[in-house]
């Protein structure tokens, strides 16, 4: 910032600035013109930053969704091959019970060289397990019947009679 005298007619030297914000300062601040274009300029730099951001933002929710939709289609790739490893695996759990059971039996007939019983434990492992597994479907299928939103449903129904019935009595 540069001071300049210059003498007025009086010849008292009044200072100046040399800088465009000195004479914007300087401007009169009730001259509306100079306002409203100060003003516009401010606007426009704030309208043109909020445009970048929500291009910005755009671009950045367009990127999100290619990787969201590129991800589902390796996820249903996936899906379909875990449906394979799982029907694979059926069968082995199968024959691995099947096995124990039967070393289990191969036990009992070695131990006492009855083949009856050797038979009879493959056969009581069997039925065990299936009482456990049918125990479990029971259970299982009280669950599935929604218990507790009937039962409120008819303390819900049962109240409303009730409600009903001494708007009768009175």
């Amino acid at each position: 910032m540069s001071i300049i005298s210059t003498g007025p007619a009086s010849g008292a030297a009044e200072p100046q600035r040399d800088d465009p914000v000195g004479s914007r300062a300087a401007a009169d601040p009730e001259d509306p013109e100079e306002s409203s274009a100060g003003t516009r300029t401010g606007v426009e730099a704030e309208l043109r930053n909020w445009q970048k951001f929500l291009e910005q933002a755009v671009e950045a929710g367009n990127q999100f969704s290619r990787l969201v939709a590129l991800e589902l289609k390796l996820a249903a790739g996936d899906a379909g091959r875990l449906i394979l490893v799982v029907l694979a695996i059926v069968p082995l759990v199968i024959l691995a019970w099947l096995g124990l059971t039967l070393l289990l039996a191969w036990q009992a007939y070695a131990s006492t060289q009855s083949v009856a019983l050797g038979l009879a434990v493959f056969t009581l492992l069997q039925l065990l397990t299936l009482g456990w597994l049918w125990t479990a479907a029971r259970r299982y299928a009280r669950t599935l019947a929604l218990p507790v939103t009937r039962r409120q449903l008819r303390t819900m129904m049962g109240a409303d009679n009730g409600a009903e019935s001494q708007a009768k009595n009175h």
